[in-house]
């Protein structure tokens, strides 16, 4: 694995933004560099949708009376792999929740399921008191011709 780029940001939401166009403008030139077959708009936009909606869950579920408010952020490519790795120091959740139900129009719960769906690998782990989610979007190249 090769490392890009770490960042560390206070957990506010006025930072998504920030989140959002890092995710994507990474995600946008891995996929040129990789040569990427498919929709490279699209996949940026899964994967810095993804990334932002991580962010946003790791700052709304903090506890607000918690000093160790920060978000750690580290992007890392293999082959035709980008990854995100987003650490806090917040409870543990369970990334095994139930999807909103669509019809009840409900305000939130779309995290997980967006993460869930747009990803190709997502995982969770919790150690020392962080949660770990590392989340892996591989582009799609053209296989060489052997001849």
């Amino acid at each position: 694995m090769k490392k890009i780029l770490t960042l560390t940001l206070q957990g506010d939401l006025i930072y998504v933004k920030v989140v959002s166009i890092i995710a994507g403008n990474i995600a946008e030139i891995f996929a040129h560099e990789a040569q990427a077959t498919s929709n490279i708009a699209e996949f940026a936009h899964a994967f810095e949708l993804s990334i932002s909606e991580s962010f946003t869950n790791s700052v709304r579920y903090a506890d607000p009376s918690s000093k160790a408010k920060e978000v750690a952020i580290t992007f890392t490519t293999n082959k035709h792999e980008l990854t995100a790795t987003v650490i806090d120091s917040n409870a543990q959740f369970n990334p095994q929740t139930q999807p909103p139900v669509i019809s009840s129009y409900p305000e939130g719960g779309y995290g997980l399921f967006l993460i869930n769906h747009l990803m190709d690998k997502v995982s969770y782990s919790r150690s020392k008191g962080k949660n770990t989610l590392l989340m892996t979007k591989q582009v799609e190249v053209a296989r060489p011709v052997h001849s």
